[in-house]
């Protein structure tokens, strides 16, 4: 699955829509001047990851990986990835480094850290490290030019389809999805953890896109409200 969200960000990724269960695996690639890829996929999708990188691309180099979590549903291919684009620096925080070190024990890696600035090409990225939430290596990624926040499993939604952007779902809907989610990945965080939700909600995005569910780009206010909301439950 493809899906072109702005003149200079698609979205690559595995859906799966059963009558049982609704779920979806994103990553994202800025491209132009410069390319960047926003996480990877599981192991078993890496070649349609690769695929579509070089059918983005072409002859085009890859400059950059953002990796916001280790665990294997969002970096599983990116050793497929490093193989296929060596020598690409990887953007990450120091917990994800050492959680990838035996993984891609080459990678070149650059650690960063909650409102660390990098510039690549034409965009500026800022972070910010959300530790447990869910592990200890998790950070979000906020494209400051075009007020894109990449926040990989926070925000993520039970929620699948095809083209992936929230218009599929009602408001209702979304935040049932969300609800799910959040039960599943986010309530054993303590209150300590989530306190950093509220510096997430006054960064300046438009769009939320997420490792899981749907891209926001109706409801991303209220589902950072849903998550707002559980800080005073």
């Amino acid at each position: 699955m493809r899906l072109q969200i702005s003149e200079h960000l698609e979205v690559i990724g595995k859906v799966i829509i059963k009558e049982e269960k609704r779920f979806s695996f994103l990553a994202y690639l800025i491209h132009g001047p410069q390319n960047i890829l926003i996480d990877t996929l599981p192991e078993r999708s890496a070649p349609m990851l690769l695929e579509a990188l070089k059918d983005i691309l072409g002859d085009a180099p890859l400059n950059a990986v953002i990796a916001n979590h280790s665990e294997e549903d969002h970096s599983g291919a990116l050793t497929a990835v490093l193989q296929a684009y060596p020598g690409v620096p990887v953007y990450g925080t120091a917990n994800c480094q050492r959680r990838l070190g035996d993984k891609v024990p080459a990678a070149t890696f650059h650690v960063v850290h909650t409102d660390d600035t990098v510039t690549l090409g034409n965009h500026k990225f800022t972070f910010v490290e959300t530790p447990g939430l869910h592990w200890d290596d998790n950070m979000v990624t906020l494209l400051l030019d075009e007020g894109i926040l990449f926040s990989n499993d926070l925000f993520g939604q039970a929620a699948a389809a095809e083209p992936c952007t929230d218009d599929a779902y009602t408001q209702e809907q979304l935040l049932e999805a969300t609800a799910v989610y959040y039960q599943r990945v986010f309530a054993p965080a303590s209150l300590a953890q989530r306190l950093v939700l509220k510096k997430i909600a006054a960064l300046p995005f438009k769009l939320i896109a997420p490792g899981h569910g749907l891209v926001l780009q109706k409801y991303a206010r209220d589902v950072v409200n849903f998550y707002l909301d559980k800080l005073k439950a």
